[in-house]
């Protein structure tokens, strides 16, 4: 999505005042903040575990949450599951079996058997901890996946991740940032009257606040929840 298609759009719903392309990026910039929050970018990396370390920083990966993160405290032993590999599980060619519910049997059993040598991790902010800690006798990766936000591309002229779609949902919520910002303003305006004349400016920033709700309601309706991941 470019982001002269976003300040086109936002400034086809903001009329009133010119606004300078710095300051339409930064309400841009606001707005797909909060896109990220309902439709953030799924990512994988993966990252070497180091002895005796149970902390791994994910404030440079701009890491909003940390969905799944596998790794073998006893060495690696399956690898790729998140890269387009085949699934330990699936069959190659056609197979027939005499006793199906036997094959079934050996799945979960196999899965169980797994998930008593799989470690375990949390998220603690821009943390992420593993369990146990690694000792060094153990070489193993975290394949992690995680959700991130939307950022510019490399030459800074869009959003290379946020489908062209969504250009009216980017557009509402840019013009709920200028909303929210004139709000504050017009809330330190008194009301002011003289003679015959008067100025009545509090019932502004309500009018604003349930514009805002109007401007975000596309996002939630589309996306709401507690998240959804869009693959780069």
């Amino acid at each position: 999505m470019l982001l002269v298609d976003i300040r086109t759009a936002v400034r086809d719903r903001i009329t009133t005042e010119t606004i300078l392309d710095s300051r339409l990026d930064r309400m841009i910039a606001t707005a797909v903040r909060e896109y990220s929050r309902y439709a953030p970018v799924l990512c994988s990396t993966v990252l070497a575990t180091v002895a005796e370390q149970s902390e791994y920083d994910l404030a440079y990966l701009n890491c909003l949450q940390v969905i799944e993160c596998l790794w073998w405290p006893i060495g690696q032993i399956f690898t790729g599951l998140w890269s387009g590999s085949e699934s330990v599980y699936v069959l190659d060619g056609p197979t027939h079996y005499h006793m199906p519910s036997e094959r079934v049997i050996n799945d979960i059993n196999q899965e169980a058997y797994i998930k008593t040598i799989q470690g375990t991790w949390e998220q603690r902010n821009q943390t992420l901890v593993v369990f146990p800690e690694p000792t060094t006798a153990e070489t193993t990766d975290l394949e992690i996946v995680y959700a991130a936000e939307h950022v510019l591309n490399d030459d800074e002229d869009g959003y290379d991740t946020i489908p062209d779609v969504d250009l009216d949902i980017i557009a509402d919520l840019s013009t709920a940032a200028y909303a929210q910002a004139r709000m504050t303003e017009i809330a330190l305006e008194p009301d002011y009257a003289e003679g015959l004349q008067r100025l009545t400016t509090h019932f502004v920033p309500g009018n604003l606040r349930e514009t805002i709700k109007v401007l975000r309601q596309e996002l939630i309706r589309k996306y709401g929840g507690s998240g959804r991941a869009i693959a780069r």
